[in-house]
């Protein structure tokens, strides 16, 4: 047992104890070290009730937040536990429930001692093979299930598509294969980083080269790689969508190979010296899924023999694979949090779900039906996970889902009439954006992917609504030059009234809230602009005339000589006076701004 646990495990006992006499224990913590806990569990907690996440200490408390993933800091005092390492030493009372989740396939390295995991209640091993393994030295706490942090290789989540778009962010060359290096730790004597690091420009000309690291590898290492150029070092803990691009894969003996010969994929690993810390059966585990070298002068020999011949490791990558892992059918998250329920049965998601009181009505889009869950729990999850971007009338938060970044808009609950209308009525503005995204996606106008809209009726009235989205990037919108020196900004004016009329009204798209921020702008090359718009729940479909196209210009709130610029472009592509369209436009301004001052004057002596 470390020396840490004889440090605090009297003192801990005795507040924790304590505090238990004032107020018995309750809470449920997921104990963070680093970055990569979250991603080894995040397919665990997706199928449970939100834990509060507890980081190891404030630098990383401060790193999760900036990623938008609010965490307290030890030490802390819970009921359960459950944590992706053996840390049981942290919270050294025996009424502490205690559960780990292994946070690498197979034992790739020894085990830990054999006390510190009986610590566990239940301690979760990639495969029921590996928990033999554990008990025939004395571990009971095994349990084999599976490899959560495998799940989405096998559950839809990173689809041809999403395979498509981060090759498109990494700029992979399709005229080359691409072959994704990796390495364990340097410190563990175990390691062949030393053999390839300053090396990698000898690769690029042929290969895409990616590069992933173990957290605590040297700066000396890390530095030379990410300073090599066409060098891609990978920075995300989520390493599995980059094994299922890549076309040959390069390691030591690292459990990260388990994950490799899970995808099939060709292997070459480096022969590394047999340490004190070396397991015997991994070392032959890998042997047999990999074609070995021992010099990086074989590598580049290595690299073509093993994509051409990867059928020779096949069946020894099956067998392996069935000793790794209990089963590869993306359900290892399910099964794990079943099992935890056990022990933890408030953290049963339908636990405390009044059926008769809630009804959730869902609508998803078939490319998006692996978000089926996640669509399903936003009721529920929405107030306590995401990243909050917008809060006012309505709120919008991000989610990630497996990579995925989406967008959802929890609408305002509706007053009484309304209730009654969205309920049984009329579609909700949830619904309404769904089903106009996909209406204007047909009519090929530009808006970000609709995944998805959700209804919620408590007891027979409207509740809430949600609509989700794939999160679209852009760099700047209407807002933001309108009023506003900006560059280029006459050339944009004009795009814009372009686009108005070709990809909207010409396809009889009547935006009812064309407003500056509804907007968005994307720069792309030759000083060409790309427009999407957004905040689309009121909307028609109808013949938009001359006029009723200029007059949809009015919203945009923008002075005269910008409505100028719109005018005349608009009048231009309709082979109308230009003249003519600046002084309708100019006057359509001001009855819609007169318009907005009269309802805001109406609405303050409501209030007063």
């Amino acid at each position: 047992m470390v020396l840490t646990y004889y440090v605090v495990k009297f003192p801990y006992k005795i507040v924790w104890n304590f505090l238990n006499l004032l107020k018995r224990r309750t809470e449920i913590v997921f104990y963070c070290a680093n970055e990569l806990d979250l991603e080894i569990f995040k397919n665990v907690q997706r199928h449970l009730k939100p834990i509060t996440i507890v980081a190891k200490n404030r630098s990383l408390q401060k790193k999760l937040l900036e990623k938008g993933i609010k965490a307290r800091v030890m030490p802390v005092f819970p009921k359960a536990v459950i944590m992706c390492r053996q840390a049981c030493y942290l919270f050294p009372e025996s009424k502490i429930i205690r559960i780990g989740i292994a946070h690498g396939a197979y034992h790739f390295k020894p085990f830990a001692n054999v006390n510190g995991h009986n610590m566990f209640n239940q301690f979760h091993f990639t495969s029921s093979k590996e928990v033999e393994e554990a008990r025939l030295i004395g571990i009971t706490s095994g349990v084999g299930l599976g490899f959560p942090k495998m799940d989405d290789a096998f559950n839809g989540t990173y689809s041809e598509e999403v395979l498509g778009k981060l090759k498109e962010e990494l700029n992979i060359d399709p005229n080359k294969k691409t072959v994704l290096f990796s390495a364990t730790w340097d410190g563990s004597q175990m390691s062949a980083v030393h053999e390839w690091y300053n090396k990698l420009s000898n690769f690029t000309n042929e290969y895409n080269v990616l590069v992933t690291l173990h957290v605590w590898t040297s700066k000396k290492y890390k530095s030379v790689i990410k300073n090599t150029p066409e060098v891609i070092y990978i920075e995300s803990q989520d390493i599995t969508p980059y094994i299922m691009i890549s076309d040959i894969c390069v390691g030591d003996t690292s459990s990260i190979l388990s994950e490799m010969s899970a995808l099939y994929k060709p292997i070459v690993s480096f022969k590394v010296p047999s340490v004190k810390r070396t397991v015997p059966e991994a070392r032959e585990i890998i042997k047999s899924i990999s074609f070995q070298i021992e010099k990086v002068s074989e590598l580049d020999e290595m690299l073509e023999y093993a994509y051409q011949n990867i059928n020779q490791k096949k069946i020894d990558q099956e067998v392996a694979n069935k000793r790794m892992f209990e089963t590869l059918d993306g359900r290892a998250g399910e099964r794990v949090a079943n099992k935890i329920i056990e022990l933890l049965p408030e953290l049963d998601k339908k636990e405390g779900r009044k059926i008769s009181e809630l009804k959730i009505r869902c609508k998803v889009n078939n490319d998006y039906s692996f978000l089926s869950d996640f669509v399903k729990d936003l009721p529920y999850i929405f107030e306590k996970q995401g990243t909050c971007i917008y809060e006012g009338r309505n709120t919008i938060k991000t989610f990630n889902c497996g990579g995925l970044l989406v967008n959802v808009k929890s609408f305002k609950i509706p007053h009484l009439i309304n209730k009654i209308a969205y309920a049984w009525l009329r579609g909700s503005k949830a619904k309404h954006s769904y089903l106009y995204a996909m209406k204007l996606i047909k009519k090929g106008t530009s808006t970000p992917e609709p995944v998805a809209c959700v209804e919620v009726l408590k007891n027979g009235l409207f509740n809430r609504s949600f609509y989700v989205s794939i999160h679209q990037k852009y760099d700047f919108t209407i807002r933001d030059l309108i009023g506003f020196e900006f560059p280029d900004k006459e050339n944009i004016l004009r795009q814009f009234a372009v686009f108005t009329y070709e990809k909207l009204h010409k396809n009889g798209v009547h935006h009812l809230d064309y407003s500056r921020g509804n907007i968005l702008i994307n720069r792309l090359a030759d000083s060409k602009y790309k427009f999407s718009i957004v905040d689309i729940n009121r909307m028609r479909f109808e013949e938009m005339g001359y006029q009723k196209g200029l007059q949809n210009f009015s919203q945009i709130w923008a002075n005269e000589d910008e409505l100028e610029i719109v005018a005349r472009e608009y009048a231009r592509i309709n082979g109308k006076d230009g003249n003519e369209a600046v002084k309708l436009l100019v006057q359509f301004d001001k009855e819609h701004k007169a318009k907005i001052n009269r309802k805001k004057v109406l609405k303050s002596k409501l209030r007063k």
